[in-house]
């Protein structure tokens, strides 16, 4: 993969990741529920969430996750798969906290230290992506 296509995958989980979709398995059944991904430059991917919430045990029995991004009108898409860890340390969490897009002490008020705040790790195995309609899925791999 050139650095083109890198930073087009980029730009359209940047733009989409309001809205977006995970799914993880709950024993044999799949659950999506939408989430606000935070993506860095180099695709590392995070997902705050409450501590609390049934993704944490469905992810700690398996940690098979998909993630999905669609641009509103569906041109551009990008669909993740890959693994997630669930991480509590309080200085990942201050360093995310601050590079997420969106305000995240509307969710946790108490704030970064919050007992119910964590996040997922996301390890990307894989991306099928397109970044227009007339373009053919394509296929990102990290090495």
């Amino acid at each position: 993969m050139n650095q083109s296509e890198k930073e087009k995958i980029v730009d359209i989980l940047q733009k989409n990741f309001f809205g977006a979709h995970l799914a993880t398995c709950d024993g044999t059944h799949p659950r999506v529920r939408p989430v606000a991904p935070i993506l860095e430059d180099d695709l590392s991917i995070w997902v705050a969430t409450h501590c609390s919430s049934k993704k944490v045990p469905q992810i700690r029995n398996n940690p098979k996750i998909a993630l999905s991004f669609l641009e509103p009108g569906g041109a551009k898409v990008a669909l993740v798969t890959g693994e997630a860890e669930i991480v509590e340390d309080l200085e990942a969490k201050k360093r995310v906290w601050k590079i997420a897009p969106l305000d995240l002490s509307r969710f946790f008020p108490d704030g970064q230290e919050s007992p119910d705040y964590c996040l997922l790790k996301v390890t990307v195995k894989r991306i099928e992506w397109r970044d227009s309609w007339t373009r053919e899925i394509s296929i990102f791999k990290p090495s």
